[in-house]
C-alpha cells in the first residue's frame, strides 16, 4: 500500500521570523545605509500582494521567472509607497531574491529530522507541497534536507497556490497512492486544502483546529498516528 505525506515547508519543517519583511528591509538597508524605514512599516505591505494571499486568482501564467517579475513589482511599489526614491527602490528590489534564499533565514524544527526519518522507515513517501518562491529546492539544499524528501512541489513553479484544488490534484497525480496525508501549520492552505483533496490532515505548531483530523504542537507526535505502520 502506497502512503504519501505532503509536507508544508515554512512554519512546518522550518520556522523564520518575518521572512519576507526582514529580507525586504535588509535589501533596503544594504542599498541605503541610513534609511529610517523600520520593519513594522514594511510588514504592512508584505501582508498582501503575494500569490498565496489571493489563491482564488488565476496565476497559471506566473511561474518561475514570471513569478519573480510579479513579486518584484509588488516589492518595488511597496518601497515607493514607503517613500523610497525610485533609483534606490529598484536597486533594493533586485537584492531581495538572493537574500530570501540565504540559509540563515531558516531554522529547522528540532524534531523534524527524527520524525521524517521514522516515517520513511515506516514506508511513507514524503513530499514537500509548499506555497513558495521558485528556488525553494535551493534553500532546502543549503539546509541539507532535500535528501529526506521524495519530491518537491512548489506553487510558484505550478501556477496555483494552496488551498487551490489544482495544486493538490497535481501533487496526487505525480505521487499516486492509496493514502494521503497533509502536514502543515495553516488552517486554510493546508487543512482546508487537504480536506477538500480527500487527504487526512495534520495541523502542527498552531494549536487546535476543528477542521483538522489531528492537531499536534510538535512534529514527533505525528508518529503516534502511525504506531502500527
Amino acid at each position: 500500500m502506497n502512503k504519501v505525506i505532503f509536507w508544508d515547508f515554512d512554519g512546518t519543517v522550518v520556522y523564520s521570523t518575518h521572512l519576507w519583511s526582514s529580507s525586504v528591509l535588509r535589501a533596503l538597508k544594504d542599498t541605503e545605509l541610513e534609511t529610517l524605514i523600520e520593519l513594522e512599516g514594511i510588514r504592512k505591505y508584505m501582508a498582501f500582494g503575494f500569490t498565496w494571499h489571493t489563491p482564488e486568482e488565476d496565476y497559471s501564467s506566473l511561474t518561475g521567472e514570471k513569478w519573480w517579475e510579479f513579486m518584484n513589482n509588488h516589492i518595488y511599489e511597496s518601497y515607493i509607497n514607503l517613500g523610497v526614491d525610485r533609483k534606490t527602490a529598484k536597486k533594493a528590489t533586485l537584492k531581495v531574491r538572493n537574500i530570501i534564499k540565504e540559509k540563515r533565514n531558516y531554522t529547522l524544527y528540532d524534531d523534524f529530522e527524527y520524525t521524517v526519518t521514522e516515517l520513511k522507515k515506516r514506508g511513507f513517501i514524503n513530499v514537500i507541497l509548499s506555497n513558495n518562491h521558485p528556488e525553494l529546492e535551493e534553500v532546502m539544499d543549503k539546509l541539507q534536507i532535500t535528501k529526506y524528501f521524495d519530491g518537491i512541489i512548489v506553487s510558484a513553479l505550478e501556477g496555483y497556490d494552496k488551498p487551490r484544488k489544482e495544486l493538490f490534484e497535481i501533487a496526487k497525480s505525480r505521487y499516486p497512492a492509496d493514502e494521503y496525508y497533509m502536514i502543515g501549520d495553516s488552517g486554510n492552505a493546508d487543512i482546508i486544502g487537504g480536506n477538500n483533496a480527500g487527504m487526512k490532515t495534520i495541523l502542527v505548531h498552531n494549536g487546535y483546529n476543528e477542521n483538522a483530523d489531528y492537531c499536534f504542537n510538535d512534529l514527533k507526535s505525528v508518529l503516534t498516528i502511525f504506531r502500527n505502520a
